[in-house]
């Protein structure tokens, strides 16, 4: 009768109920304990071996349910690690996409600026010993073209 003391109360309900004995969720152990003994077909192998089997279930249902909570939580994590991985790889290529935006605007500046230092020069080019101007190359569009060439002579130019 000592083994029906190892137990909780929940597998004495559960043992109470296996043996078709009438009992309330009110009931004590002490209680619990004297009305399984105290039954007509009490018999003290059949219902050690029947308590020894409810908590031997309950603990490995314990068990179980542990084992689930920690293989949850294990797969809780890896998805929480793998979220913030995509987040930073998210992250990183935006920073990269805003980079190379801010690499062709300022190439587009830049061109734009080498475009403006050219007309700024009156679109001058040179090309071998003559300069090449179109200074009426803005103020006229015609079919017409004005252009002039200057040959150079190094004795024009004063050192």
């Amino acid at each position: 009768m000592a083994y029906l003391g190892k137990g909780r109360r929940e597998d004495l309900f559960v043992l109470a109920t296996e043996l078709n004995l009438k009992h309330d969720k009110s009931m004590t152990i002490a209680t619990l304990k004297n009305l399984i003994t105290g039954s007509e077909g009490y018999d003290e192998e059949l219902t050690k071996n029947l308590h020894a089997t409810i908590v031997g279930d309950r603990k490995s249902n314990e068990e179980r349910i542990r084992t689930e909570e920690q293989e949850q939580k294990l797969r809780t994590e890896e998805q929480e690690q793998k979220l913030r991985i995509e987040e930073r790889e998210e992250r990183i290529r935006i920073e990269e996409l805003r980079i190379d935006e801010q690499k062709r605007k300022d190439e587009f500046e830049l061109e734009k600026l080498r475009i403006q230092a050219q007309s700024n020069l009156g679109a001058a080019t040179y090309e071998g010993n003559y300069i090449y101007t179109d200074p009426y190359n803005k103020l006229f569009s015609s079919s017409k073209e004005y252009t002039t060439y200057t040959e150079l002579n190094f004795h024009d130019f004063r050192y």
